[in-house]
């Protein structure tokens, strides 16, 4: 089985790609501990190509699926995903023209790593398939416990 994953950019030289391959802690139900997923993710920006390890959290991915899926039928809001342990940061917003910009943060450790600012440029014809790949992501990897627990 092929593991999920959304990709920002269509252009060979620009995009940013999250692949979710497992839980972290497979063993835990629970929502703390349970909603860490390992994440492969790959940027190609200019002359930069690069492919880093990261942890993720479900809830993260869930929360940034809920913030893109309007962005199809407005054109002009934004969405941010933002991780706990700053590995990635992705603002994206829309001109109101069908064209979106994804502002970029990158980091190769858990919060004190190596950093990496770009921008990703797409337009409304992508929407659908990073909120499908986030769909798979989050079905795969659907968010455990509860918040309080």
């Amino acid at each position: 089985m092929q593991s999920p994953s959304f990709k920002i950019g269509a252009s060979a030289d620009s995009h940013l790609e999250v692949t979710v391959s497992a839980r972290a802690h497979p063993a835990c139900t629970d929502y703390w501990d349970g909603n860490w997923v390992r994440a492969n993710v790959a940027i190609a920006t200019g002359a930069f190509r690069g492919t880093y390890e990261a942890t993720l959290r479900s809830e993260e991915l869930l929360g940034f699926k809920n913030q893109l899926r309007p962005l199809g039928g407005a054109l002009d809001g934004s969405a941010t995903f933002k991780t706990m342990e700053e590995w990635l940061l992705i603002e994206v917003a829309g001109n109101g023209k069908g064209h979106f910009r994804a502002k970029c943060v990158a980091k190769d450790e858990a919060g004190i790593g190596a950093i990496l600012t770009f921008e990703v440029l797409f337009d409304q014809t992508q929407l659908s398939e990073i909120v499908r790949g986030l769909d798979a992501i989050c079905a795969a990897f659907p968010v455990l416990g509860g918040r309080g627990g």
